[in-house]
């Protein structure tokens, strides 16, 4: 772990996506406050073994009440993704009981993580 709010645990969630800077990799992130958060990196095209690039802050984190209550409370857990029309959809699970969708643009996306280089 390299930030606070994934310095308990680290996982993989939804398939790669392969992009113009590389890999983008969704996963799952636990604190020490047990709660589930995403975040997002990019791995080398060529060797995608080697992080380009990470989100110090986690891009989803559990906020409302179909995340914290639930069979487990506190949960983004990212399970698929697909991109439409320039628009990557995230579906997650919300407290291991829901299951959520959330959107953003991919170009957004990446210019964020390509100012997050992993140093």
């Amino acid at each position: 772990p390299m930030y606070n709010w994934e310095s308990s645990k680290i996982g993989g969630a939804s398939p790669p996506i392969k992009t113009k800077d590389g890999w983008l990799t969704l996963y799952h992130g636990v604190g020490e406050d047990m709660k589930y958060r995403v975040g997002a990196m990019l791995l080398d095209t060529n060797n995608p073994s080697v992080v380009t690039h990470r989100t110090p802050k986690p891009l989803l984190v559990p906020e409302y009440d179909y995340e914290n209550k639930g069979i487990y409370k506190g949960i983004c857990f990212p399970c698929g993704n697909v991109v439409i029309d320039e628009t990557l959809y995230v579906y997650y699970g919300g407290a291991d009981q829901y299951v959520g969708v959330a959107t953003c643009s991919l170009d957004l996306l990446l210019e964020h993580l390509r100012d997050c280089p992993v140093r």
